[in-house]
């Protein structure tokens, strides 16, 4: 009975480790602790918003999980100016919004180290699946946040395991 119930046991951790999940995770870049943590599967789309700190209007950066990968897929701007894009590149499209404003799309760039620092004035919002979570929120002011995607065990979800 007992060597019954130790193989059902080991069976289930054999098998907890094997399962995996994907989440979008914001971590302090420089004390590895997780702040946000949001399931998440291939081709779901994500945002960063900020004010710009130079023409100071506001960006929007889209951005598409993609085999694994986060990919910048579209740029939103109010005007053109400095540090905003001022020519299309190869495969890239311009759309006027109804609303105003400009949206480059196109850029399929991967975002091997997505960074932010927390601002000291204007914030930055993460949007994913219509929750925004201004990144002021998580953290300190002038901190680093590193957004990944990651493959997580059960384990180390619930903090178990590295």
């Amino acid at each position: 009975m007992a060597g019954t119930a130790l193989a059902v046991l080991a069976i289930f951790v054999v098998a907890s480790l094997s399962f995996r999940a994907s989440y979008l995770v914001l971590t302090n870049d420089r004390t590895g602790v997780v702040l946000l943590r949001y399931r998440a599967e291939q081709g779901d789309k994500f945002s960063i918003s900020y004010i710009h700190s130079v023409n100071k209007s506001p960006v929007t950066e889209i951005y598409q999980i993609r085999d694994g990968k986060i990919v910048l897929t579209a740029l939103e701007f109010e005007t053109f100016g400095a540090g905003m894009p001022t020519e299309l590149e190869p495969g890239q499209s311009l759309i006027r919004l109804p609303e105003g404003g400009i949206r480059i799309e196109g850029f399929d760039r991967i975002i091997v180290d997505l960074r932010y620092n927390i601002g000291h004035g204007a914030d930055i919002v993460f949007s994913f699946e219509e929750r925004q979570t201004a990144l002021g929120s998580l953290d300190a002011a002038g901190q680093p946040v590193r957004i990944s995607f990651e493959e997580i065990s059960v384990w180390q979800r619930f903090g178990l395991a590295r």
